[in-house]
């Protein structure tokens, strides 16, 4: 498949998770080797979640609807009193178009500046996006933990943990990844995502027979760890939060590492030691 080929008819199809099995294993290929179409898959994935979470269905508000009603019932009311002229003008030969552009006006005019009350209203009340909700970055890497838990698809080429840590450093996103291989968990890949500011982020996810752990990097955004650290290991804070294990370092350049795992806490810290990158 050429890139032409997968953003003419795959593309859409693959945000929207419409595609056969045999279609997104196709679809998933070209997009592990081809760094050009996995920017675009993550850019079409972040317009509709940004769709999704800001085009909410809004009620016209009653005075604007009251409006409207009031500027039909008086074209109504123009148009009873008028009409029976209209007709003795038209009977006696008089040029119909004239009185049909009239009444045409006359309905139309108040029912136009009414609309543009409700369009007016709309912008100024509830057209623009409303406020961008403050990021979680502890929320968002349990969020998504619980998710690859249960079905985790890369979209990243991750034959090797070389390649993985290429494309990752193609997204200005940090380039090392541990290595859990040492501790019994294996690499299934990885995912370049955006949240909803736009920025990106990458998630690791490992795999084995005592559990599974997720890394996220991601831009500070500002964050403050929470109360409750638990112990401060080689840099790394590890945390009980909201049942999970978490473990937080900063990698240089403004970014924040995120491990998540159902694991008991001892347990998780000393698999963190051991498979420090």
């Amino acid at each position: 498949m050429d890139c032409a080929t997968y953003i003419e008819k795959y593309l859409s199809a693959h945000v929207d998770g419409e595609l056969n099995a045999a279609e997104l294993r196709e679809a998933e290929e070209h997009v592990a080797g081809c760094v050009n179409c996995r920017a675009r898959l993550a850019e079409e994935r972040a317009v509709k979640a940004l769709l999704r979470e800001r085009a909410a269905m809004r009620r016209t508000p009653a005075v604007v609807r009251g409006s409207i009603l009031a500027a039909l019932d008086a074209v109504d009311a123009a148009d009873s009193s008028k009409s029976e002229a209209g007709w003795r003008d038209r009977s006696g030969g008089a040029d119909r178009a004239p009185w049909y552009s009239i009444r045409r006006a006359r309905i139309w005019a108040p029912v136009a500046i009414a609309a543009v009350a409700v369009f007016a209203f709309v912008m100024l009340h509830g057209g623009s996006p409303p406020p961008a909700q403050a990021i979680v970055p502890f929320d968002v890497a349990i969020d998504h933990y619980d998710q690859f838990d249960k079905r985790f698809e890369p979209n990243v080429n991750s034959a090797t943990p070389a390649d993985l840590s290429g494309a990752y450093m193609d997204h200005q996103l940090p380039g090392f990844l541990w290595n859990f291989q040492h501790v019994g968990y294996k690499l299934r890949g990885g995912r370049i995502d955006r949240l909803a500011d736009g920025t990106s982020v990458a998630y690791t996810f490992y795999q084995g027979d005592s559990g599974t752990v997720l890394c996220t990097f991601m831009k500070s955004h500002g964050f403050q760890p929470p109360a409750g650290e638990v112990q401060e290991m080689d840099g790394h804070r590890c945390y009980r939060y909201k049942g999970y294990s978490v473990c937080l370092s900063y990698p240089p350049g403004g970014f924040i590492c995120i491990l998540v795992s159902h694991r008991p806490m001892k347990d998780f810290m000393q698999d963190v030691i051991d498979a420090e990158p």
